[in-house]
């Protein structure tokens, strides 16, 4: 059960915790895009303050899943197993539906844009399902095994 909770836990805080630091990048690409303030150095800038959020972010659910792993000897129960896995999907739904809204808020406004700059937003995009859903399908996958052994 401990184990259960170690990797729910993980996936949530990673999941949110991305999130809004994807979303506060997004927001920062609205908003050159509205001034039309697009050079590679402002960019890098914010893409490198992305990345180093995710980094001290993840730093937490990194701990957890490795506590989780001291645990995952003991016999979890079935209902245990089931919540575990509701919150850990869930919150990958979640952060999938917003990334999805991001998408398609910072695409009213991409119209105005070069090709280029259109492939750099969708890079990013990519990125964030990424970053986001990485740990929280590390965590799926784990509960999984762990009940089935």
């Amino acid at each position: 059960m401990t184990a259960i909770w170690l990797f729910t836990v993980a996936a949530v805080v990673a999941a949110g915790g991305i999130l809004l630091a994807f979303k506060r990048l997004m927001r920062g690409l609205q908003q050159r895009i509205k001034e039309n303030d697009f050079h590679h150095k402002g960019l890098q800038k914010d893409q490198t303050k992305y990345f180093l959020q995710v980094a001290m972010i993840e730093a937490i659910p990194i701990f957890l899943i490795i506590l989780g792993f001291m645990y995952t000897g003991e016999d979890p129960s079935l209902l245990w197993t089931i919540i575990g896995l509701f919150f850990t999907i869930g919150i990958m739904v979640i952060s999938f539906v917003q990334i999805k809204k991001e998408k398609l808020e910072i695409q009213h406004d991409v119209d105005r844009v070069p090709a280029e700059m259109k492939k750099y937003i969708q890079s990013v995009v990519t990125v964030g399902y990424i970053t986001t859903l990485g740990v929280p399908v590390i965590s799926l996958v784990v509960i999984i095994i762990t009940y089935m052994s």
